[in-house]
């Protein structure tokens, strides 16, 4: 076997290898996903010394794969390089030639200063913790917040149990407007200030002071930011990605949230930037947002600035479904994630992507 680079030509091989494992499990796929593989692994930010990887069998034929990205990070004032381990799929027949463990050690052993991802299944936590890697345990732990508590429960056992769910989604209406008139907790009011398009200019104008106490934070600049928003919005079956700048009555800013709004279904919260005394202005600002949309509820990954905000405002807290994880080699880059002393979001990390998600008819 061998590990090598990813290359332009093994794209046809990498896509069929996914529609397997990943998506229809056949090795027919659409003629889209091969589009998106290439916009989403050629972004602005494209390193070639960390690189995608490809399994190669002995003969000769792709049979697993790991997909890169990487992010500029700012380290009190230090450029560091993030690689986001991404897709890391097997053929079913290599799976007993560890052709993920080879691949991740091989990823995990490259140039850059940080690694994480945010997509991770249990199988994938225990070979990248016998790598050398470590869990971010807090970043496991999902939250919620309810605006349409019934509605929000038929979406949510719509998976594992959808026949229940198809019979409470004609009653949870009805149910959540007895609820909202004997349940004080699930209004939420309009919070002062106001709201604007966080576009990329904005974006990287209001970083510096908006993660002014973090240790480690993205270094974002408008070109990427740009390609950043465009794609995470093109993942419609996730909802419509809001973007929206916090300003106090004076006008300064107290930071942004960035999320997925989907009308009579649950949202998903990608990034809430602000520094500490800001927190609780820039959240009630988001669940006003998300319930004004008609949001059933408003789900998120817990972070440690973020913690006792969420504690204040009926939020419950659940296991998330996707692992994070992170491995360096430098402890000083370990203590600011573990610490809280980072911006490290989704927004960051891989869980926003789309190859799974869309039907690329």
């Amino acid at each position: 076997m061998t590990i090598r680079p990813y290359e332009p030509s093994d794209l046809s091989e990498v896509t069929s290898l996914y529609e397997l494992a990943y998506r229809s499990g056949t090795r027919t796929a659409p003629p889209g996903l091969a589009e998106y593989f290439e916009r989403i692994f050629d972004d602005p930010w494209a390193d070639p010394e960390i690189p995608s990887l490809v399994y190669v069998d002995d003969q000769g034929a792709i049979a697993g794969f790991l997909g890169s990205s990487v992010r500029r990070l700012d380290f009190r004032g230090e450029p560091i390089r993030l690689a986001v381990s991404g897709q890391l799929v097997a053929d079913p027949k290599a799976r007993t030639r560890a052709a993920g463990a080879f691949l991740m050690k091989s990823y995990l052993a490259g140039p850059q200063d940080l690694t994480i991802t945010d997509g991770a299944t249990d199988e994938i936590r225990r070979m990248w913790v016998g790598l050398g890697g470590e869990t971010r345990h807090l970043e496991c732990i999902g939250w919620i917040r309810a605006f349409r508590p019934w509605l929000a429960a038929a979406e949510l056992v719509q998976g594992p149990r959808p026949r229940l769910g198809r019979a409470l989604r004609p009653l949870a209406p009805a149910l959540d407007a007895t609820t909202r008139a004997v349940s004080s907790w699930l209004e939420v009011s309009k919070p002062p200030g106001t709201l604007e398009e966080l576009t990329p200019g904005l974006l990287v104008e209001h970083l510096p002071q908006v993660a002014k106490d973090r240790w480690l934070r993205p270094a974002y600049d408008e070109g990427f930011a740009r390609w950043l928003f465009r794609e995470a919005a093109a993942v419609t079956t996730r909802g419509t990605l809001v973007r929206r700048l916090v300003l106090r009555e004076t006008g300064e800013p107290d930071g942004w949230f960035v999320y997925f709004a989907k009308k009579g279904d649950i949202g998903f919260v990608v990034q809430v930037a602000a520094p500490e005394r800001s927190v609780d202005r820039v959240l009630d600002h988001l669940l006003f947002d998300a319930a004004s949309r008609g949001v059933t509820a408003l789900r998120g990954r817990m972070e440690a600035h973020l913690r006792e905000p969420l504690s204040r405002r009926d939020c419950l807290l659940r296991r998330g479904n996707t692992l994070a994880l992170v491995h360096s080699r430098r402890t000083d880059l370990l203590h600011a994630v573990h610490s809280g002393r980072s911006l490290l979001s989704r927004l960051e990390g891989e869980w926003w992507m789309g190859h799974h998600l869309f039907p690329f008819d």
